[in-house]
């Protein structure tokens, strides 16, 4: 699905019933032209249906198989929406789809007549024709109806585009089918695929086994009543959401955006990339209101713009694709929408229109109404339009979210209404392009994919928002508060939601599955063990740390239970690396014993009564450990909690200063006297022998592995009921307001109502927290720069309440 300034996947027409001709003949499967296991044919089809024996075009068709023959359900025709080039949609979608529906079905695409490989057009499209959208020009009316005139007459030379329309792709499609030899196929459309498949539907009753449609086209609006309805009601509803990101209401982010508007159209910004107008700037709104993920970039483009900054504008223009130079793909989809014949050939119909939807909705300034090209075109349509068939089998289901830009949710409801008893619809509750494919949504996932694996079809719903809170916090992470890398994971009875920003790396961006360190979650685990030795009688929670380990605290009073829950008054031990100046480069390797660590801890004056987090008395708790299991704390770790639980993302790298395995890396500031601080000069703090926090901060894991363990932990997987309650006995703690510290676990009450257990972890370039309930809710959230600023611990402390109260 394309999100750039031309059609940004809004749709496309559809048309005709016709049946095709005979069947395609066996397509030849060779070698793709890009990467992948996917394998690549063509498949002759006739240019005029209605002389199949006249010229013939090649359609160039992918295809991935099912590694699973024993699975495998069919074929799966897949359109991604533009319309556009699909050839190479079967390289990613291993990455998109579940793995049940890659399992059940080979995924066929291809790339559409006119498009790509595909008997390609090309007008001869200046950057400047090629807006599938009549945004305003500074000229107004006589201006705009110029463009669409000269666009026309370069059209009109390209013999392919009066066959352009979707009733012959959808002609194309069935010669796909019969070339793969199946009767019937399941079909996923999105956005323009979902015009596409209802005219398939139509033309070819019974050869469709099951159709998801997602982000739907109301056939009866298009084209002119999709364009009018998405950037009027569509963009209106959907702005909310970009000025609650922005912190704004929304009549005041309105009048900021448009106060920008009007400054371009006077004087345009000259950038390194192009020319920042006007219309440049609308088109950055709307393909930014396709994700959330992208409304930070918007921001951005805003701020460079109020700023005259022509650098900032270059890069968010180029990342969002704002000066798109593409002559074949503009090109053709003109050729589609016009070739569907559903805008009037009257050019003097669309004025009155246009300014009345740019007096109403004035941040899209007309443009799904004003004049398009096919007012002049050469050719005229050779089908008449489609209509949904309600006469079949029930095989379809519609997913839409509700405040989508382009497709709207009242779309969506006319098409299943179209439909009658044959589909059902499920609304998302959130904004955005794209509910099953590219949302993430929990729910709609489930849904659609036990419908296109089992032929479930759900009742009519809406599915709620899943986490949006958790997501946008991830975001503002490292759009607003500026961390490197920002990732989450939150598991409920919904299953596992992942979410994440920023990069892992340089060219890499980050995942909630990479491996980070997550330094001080290794005291639980140490708490754990010394717990499941306290229930297995070697070990008394309020003896003395003097019978385990005599002479190591100068006789010094000091129970197993003050360790784990520091109330010792151990005071905490120094560390070079991080408090001298240029300490990180000078002793990031220095290799460190829990012995030599604590050497001087004794001698030092005790702490004051009550709680103080000190890392002392979990190098201790380790030493106690190796002192009565014989073996090293962390042998006992993972044979004690990591292998049952089957944590194998989880090390304890001892001496080791690499994190191993796929990780993101971690960064820290440097103060004007090259001490580390949360301010300063970036600087990359990945590499750090680890053996400076050992059992009291040393374990490399990632969010899931955190979230098992609380879960399994709560759950009361690893200790038994007794030791459990005195872990979640607590005293006073300043860490957070309102919490408290038990043995390796803190309580921390919900802004709800109730409260959740955790444990955090920060120091040299990473910072996590995890958070578990007792009902079977955990959350754990990492930001790959430590320290910390205040906010941006504020930020990650939230998320949790947010991901635990939603």
């Amino acid at each position: 699905m394309r999100t750039t300034l031309t059609v940004l996947a809004v749709v496309a027409g559809v048309a005709a019933l016709l049946t095709a001709p005979a069947a395609a003949a066996s397509p030849i499967w060779e070698d793709c032209p890009f990467e992948g296991p996917a394998e690549c044919a063509t498949v002759a089809v006739p240019v005029d249906y209605r002389n199949p024996d006249g010229r013939q075009i090649d359609i160039h068709v992918s295809r991935l198989r099912s590694t699973r023959p024993d699975l495998r359900r069919g074929t799966l025709i897949m359109n991604q929406g533009g319309p556009g080039p699909h050839l190479a949609d079967t390289a990613s979608v291993h990455e998109q789809l579940p793995k049940a529906v890659l399992d059940a079905y080979d995924v066929v695409s291809f790339d559409q007549r006119g498009f790509g490989a595909s008997a390609p057009v090309r007008c001869g499209l200046s950057p400047e024709e090629q807006f599938t959208f009549a945004w305003p020009l500074p000229g107004g009316e006589p201006a705009m109806r110029d463009r669409a005139r000269t666009i026309a007459g370069k059209c009109a030379g390209q013999e392919l585009m009066p066959f352009l329309g979707t009733a012959n792709v959808a002609r194309d499609m069935d010669r796909i089918r019969a070339a793969l030899g199946e009767q019937r196929i399941t079909y996923f459309g999105v956005s323009y695929g979902t015009y596409l498949g209802t005219a398939y539907d139509a033309m070819f009753p019974g050869r469709v086994k099951r159709m998801l449609l997602d982000s739907n086209v109301n056939p009866a609006a298009a084209w002119r009543g999709t364009f009018r309805e998405g950037m009027t009601t569509g963009v209106a509803v959907r702005f909310a959401d970009f000025a609650a990101f922005l912190g704004q209401e929304r009549d005041e982010a309105e009048r900021t955006f448009l106060d920008l508007v009007r400054g371009l159209d006077r004087d345009p910004l000259v950038t390194p990339s192009g020319t920042l107008t006007g219309t440049h700037l609308r088109i950055t709104l709307f393909a930014g209101l396709y994700q959330d993920e992208a409304f930070p970039l918007v921001a951005r483009m805003m701020t460079a713009v109020r700023d005259r900054d022509a650098a900032a504008a270059a890069e968010v223009g180029n990342e969002l694709r704002v000066w798109y130079d593409d002559d074949n793909d503009a090109s053709a989809e003109l050729g589609v929408f016009c070739a569907d014949g559903t805008f009037p050939r009257d050019p003097g119909a669309y004025a009155a229109p246009a300014a009345v939807d740019a007096r109403r909705y004035p941040l899209t300034g007309g443009a799904g109404a004003a004049i398009m090209p096919c007012a002049f075109w050469a050719s005229d349509p050779i089908d008449r339009p489609v209509t949904a068939n309600p006469r079949g089998r029930q095989n379809i289901l519609l997913v839409n979210n509700l405040r989508d830009p382009a497709t709207t949710y009242g779309a969506a409801t006319a098409l299943r209404r179209q439909y009658g008893d044959r589909a059902r619809l499920v609304g998302v509750e959130r904004g955005g392009h794209g509910a099953y494919l590219f949302d993430g949504n929990a729910c709609v996932r489930q849904l659609g994919t036990d419908f296109l694996v089992r032929g479930v079809l759900s009742a009519d719903m809406t599915c709620p928002s899943v986490h949006a809170g958790l997501a946008g916090a991830v975001e503002r992470l490292t759009s607003v508060e500026n961390v490197p890398g920002a990732a989450a994971e939150i598991r409920d009875f919904r299953g596992v939601a992942q979410f994440q920003s920023g990069s892992a790396e340089p060219g890499r961006p980050m995942s909630a599955t990479d491996r980070v360190r997550v330094f001080s979650n290794t005291k639980a685990f140490v708490a754990t063990v010394v717990l499941q030795l306290v229930a297995e009688r070697r070990v008394e929670l309020d003896a003395p740390v003097e019978r385990y380990l005599p002479g190591l605290l100068a006789g010094r009073q000091v129970t197993v239970r003050q360790l784990l829950q520091h109330t010792s008054g151990l005071p905490d031990f120094g560390a070079p690396v991080l408090d001298d100046p240029g300490g990180y480069y000078r002793h990031r390797f220095d290799r460190h014993t829990p012995e030599a660590l604590i050497a001087g801890v004794p001698a030092q004056p005790p702490l004051p009564g009550g709680f103080h987090y000190s890392t002392t008395n979990y190098l201790v708790a380790g030493m106690l450990v190796e002192k009565i299991t014989g073996r090293p704390y962390a042998t006992e770790v993972e044979n004690r909690i990591l292998e049952p639980l089957g944590m194998t993302n989880t090390v304890l790298p001892g001496n080791n200063p690499a994190v191993p395995g796929r990780h993101a890396r971690g960064y820290a500031h440097l103060d004007d006297e090259d001490r580390i601080s949360d301010t300063g000069r970036r600087i990359d703090v990945t590499t750090f022998n680890p053996s400076l926090v050992w059992a009291g901060g040393e374990a490399v894991s990632t969010l899931g592995d955190l979230n098992t363990f609380l879960g399994a932990l709560l759950a009361g997987r690893l200790l038994p009921p007794a030791q459990l309650a005195e872990m979640r006995t607590t005293v006073p703690t300043d860490l957070i307001p309102g919490a408290g510290y038990g043995l390796g676990l803190i309580r921390v009450p919900l802004s709800c109502g109730g409260e959740y257990w955790s444990h955090s972890g920060s120091g040299l370039g990473y910072s996590t927290r995890a958070g578990a309930t007792t009902d079977g809710r955990q959350v754990s959230i990492v930001i790959t720069t430590s320290p910390a600023t205040p906010a941006q611990s504020k930020v990650v402390l939230d998320a949790v309440d947010t991901a635990l109260c939603e």
